[in-house]
C-alpha cells in the first residue's frame, strides 16, 4: 500500500483524460489534490465526481497568484507535499522549415517556464514536508527526437528533462525528489478538434507494445512517485511510452 493518506498535492494539467484519472487514484488513496487550471468547468466536474473520496479534491484558478494559493493550501491542509506539472498538449508534426518560431516560444512558456514557476512557488513548503516530491512530464520526442511528435514539443519538453536533472541534484540534500514522466503513446488527453491537434491513434502502429497507453497506467505511476515510499528515486525520467523510446 502506497502512503498517500493525508498528503497534499498541487496538480497542474489535471483536467484532461490522463490527468483526471491520476487525480481519482490519488484522492481515493487519501491524498488531497488541488487542481490548478484555466478550464474551470472541466475541473469542477472532476471535483464533483470525486466527492466522498478519502482525500479532498478542490479546484483553483491558475490565474491566481501562486504564492497566495500555496499559502492558502497549507493553511487549510497543514502541508503541501507534492507538485505535479502535466500541462501542454501536443501538436501534429510539421516540417521544421514550416514552423513559426512563435509556436516554439509559446511552447517554452507553457511547458517549461510555467512548471518552473510552480516549483519556485511550492518549494518553501516542500522543504517543510517530510516527503517532498516534484513531478514533471515530458515526451518521447524529447528523449530521442521521435518524428511522430512536433519538433517544438520535443524542444520544450527537452528543457523539462534538463530542469529535472538540475533540480534533482540541487534539491537532493534537502530530501526533495524530482522526477519526470515521458508520456507518449497514451490515450488522447483531449479529443482532437482541429488538424493541428495531435491524435495518438495515428501512432498506434508505431508503438512496440501494440496498444495505446491508458490513463490508469499514468495514474498508477504518478501515485507511486508521489508516495512517501518513493524516497530513493530522484533525477529519473520514467519511460511511459510503450516502447516509442527504448534506451
Amino acid at each position: 500500500m502506497l502512503t498517500l493518506e493525508g498528503r497534499t498535492c498541487m496538480f497542474s494539467g489535471a483536467t484532461g483524460q490522463i490527468g483526471r484519472e491520476a487525480v481519482r487514484m490519488m484522492a481515493e488513496s487519501g491524498m488531497n489534490v488541488i487542481m490548478t487550471s484555466h478550464m474551470l468547468k472541466d475541473a469542477r466536474e472532476i471535483e464533483e465526481s470525486l466527492k466522498g473520496s478519502r482525500g479532498e479534491v478542490t479546484v483553483a484558478s491558475n490565474q491566481e497568484g501562486l504564492d497566495k494559493l500555496c499559502k492558502e493550501i497549507v493553511d487549510k491542509y497543514g502541508s503541501l507535499d507534492v507538485v505535479i506539472s502535466n500541462t501542454g498538449g501536443l501538436l501534429t508534426p510539421e516540417p521544421v522549415d514550416e514552423i513559426d518560431p512563435e509556436v516554439l516560444q509559446e511552447k517554452l512558456i507553457h511547458q517549461t517556464i510555467g512548471p518552473f514557476r510552480n516549483v519556485q512557488a511550492v518549494l518553501p513548503y516542500l522543504r517543510e514536508s517530510k516527503a517532498g516530491r516534484i513531478i514533471l512530464t515530458t515526451t518521447a520526442g524529447a528523449l530521442n527526437g521521435y518524428e511522430g511528435e512536433h519538433l517544438a514539443d520535443s524542444v520544450a519538453r527537452g528543457a523539462v528533462i534538463s530542469m529535472t536533472y538540475a533540480l534533482a541534484r540541487q534539491l537532493a540534500p534537502e530530501h526533495i525528489t524530482v522526477n519526470c514522466i515521458a508520456r507518449s503513446g497514451l490515450v488522447n488527453d483531449h479529443t482532437p478538434k482541429t488538424p493541428q491537434d495531435y491524435d495518438v491513434t495515428g501512432a498506434l502502429k508505431e508503438i512496440p507494445l501494440g496498444h495505446i497507453g491508458t490513463s490508469e497506467e499514468f495514474g498508477a505511476l504518478i501515485s507511486y512517485i508521489a508516495s512517501e515510499e518513493a524516497s530513493f528515486t530522484t533525477g529519473h525520467v520514467f519511460n511511459l511510452t510503450g516502447g516509442l523510446y527504448i534506451g
